[in-house]
């Protein structure tokens, strides 16, 4: 009987480690990394400026990690381009989405796809945490700035849609962010906790529509992971009581107004799963930002994330907090406060992606090389390039040249 008890328990500590996308220290696995990554066997490892050397080191270094986890793992990376660029160091400066939104061309939004594809591909990554599918506003204090493809769902949808294309034929599996939409939050997540106030009908016909374009309604490559924000969203959560106020699976209402949607089973379980029915990853943002430690421990969130509908938790930087997370999620099982069921839900979820990913390739310099020339040739393009006013919608009917919700 303690056998059995001591195999269960260490396959509940296998599934749990399984949810967690880590960040690591440095350029190089010590002893002590390398026999942490053995020991918890994370799902997913993201790596940072902090991380990049050289080329060659980068491509080492992700070896190494998928041979230290020992099992098929993510390994992704925040590559937007622009002002998220992990790489200037190492290789031609990407253009950022705000150049593309200039350029307003499909193509060559698609081409940056596949040559940011081309380079994580020969440096060992799966994942890239783009497109960023939010709004645009008028706000330049919420962290957005240039990342975004536009202020329009309609632009957002068509470029973010063609970069997405672009990255998945190319074996880098594409995760939007950050959903519901940040493009209405004043204050940078990164700080402090964002409060969207947009009404629902806002965030539905607009927030959302790139989203929703893309999970479900574009042509080539769908959206398979999606990345929940650290913003609460009050006007969804009032929406989503009173839809959801004839069964007897009401959203909690103590602090309903205040919560990230990362930890917001409005948001997560009741929104993207139940009403839109996305069955694929869901990946919280980084849960040691200020928007979620002003309140809660990393371990606490973390827990409350899974328990809201997430699959994956995002902690870029300290290892004690992946590991104090990965014992809150096998202390919750134990304690009946979370089942088995949804850690195999979870696992199951991760297998799917790493399915669609593309086999990693040895790294030639050549060929890197001549994946920088590429983005310097994208670049000088997307310079040269005028808005001609491209978008014809390919989903739903012109209303003032803006996509709707409605029009579905």
């Amino acid at each position: 009987m303690k056998e059995e008890t001591e195999t269960l328990t260490r396959s509940v500590e296998q599934k749990a480690g399984r949810l967690l996308f880590i960040g690591l220290p440095g350029t190089r696995l010590d002893g002590h990394t390398r026999a942490l990554l053995a020991e918890v066997r994370p799902g997913g490892v993201v790596l940072f400026g902090r991380n990049i050397e050289s080329p060659s080191q980068v491509a080492r270094l992700t070896a190494q990690i998928r041979d230290a986890v020992g099992q098929p793992v993510l390994i992704g990376v925040d590559q937007e381009g622009g002002l998220v660029d992990r790489f200037r160091a190492i290789c031609e400066p990407m253009p950022s989405a705000k150049a593309v939104r200039g350029a307003g061309h499909s193509a060559l939004a698609e081409k940056f796809g596949a040559c940011t594809a081309r380079v994580l591909r020969l440096l060992g990554f799966n994942i890239n945490f783009a497109p960023v599918l939010d709004l645009s506003g008028d706000n330049q204090e919420n962290g957005l700035r240039g990342r975004t493809f536009g202020a329009h769902p309609a632009h957002v949808s068509r470029l973010g849609g063609a970069y997405l294309d672009g990255l998945q034929r190319g074996g880098i599996i594409g995760c939007g962010k950050h959903f519901p939409g940040l493009g209405g939050s004043s204050v940078d997540s990164h700080r402090r906790l964002p409060v969207v106030k947009h009404s629902w009908d806002e965030i539905f016909e607009r927030d959302l529509v790139p989203f929703m374009d893309l999970l479900f309604h574009r042509p080539g490559e769908r959206l398979r992971t999606v990345m929940v924000s650290h913003a609460a969203f009050p006007e969804v959560s009032e929406f989503l009581q009173e839809w959801f106020r004839r069964t007897a699976d009401l959203p909690t209402l103590e602090e309903m107004h205040r919560l990230p949607a990362t930890i917001s089973g409005n948001v997560v379980m009741r929104l993207l799963r139940r009403a839109l029915k996305f069955d694929g990853l869901v990946i919280t943002d980084d849960m040691e930002m200020g928007a979620v430690v002003e309140t809660l421990t990393v371990a606490e969130a973390s827990l409350r994330a899974i328990q809201a509908g997430s699959d994956m938790i995002l902690i870029c930087e300290k290892e004690a907090n992946f590991v104090a997370a990965r014992d809150a999620i096998v202390a919750a099982v134990g304690q009946g406060q979370l089942s088995v069921e949804a850690l195999d839900a979870a696992n199951r979820r991760i297998e799917r992606v790493l399915e669609l990913a593309c086999e990693c390739e040895p790294f030639d310099r050549a060929e890197f090389e001549a994946a920088s020339r590429d983005i310097h040739e994208l670049n000088r393009e997307l310079h040269a390039a005028e808005n001609d006013e491209e978008y014809t919608p390919l989903y739903g009917t012109p209303d003032g040249n803006e996509r709707r919700s409605s029009n579905f």
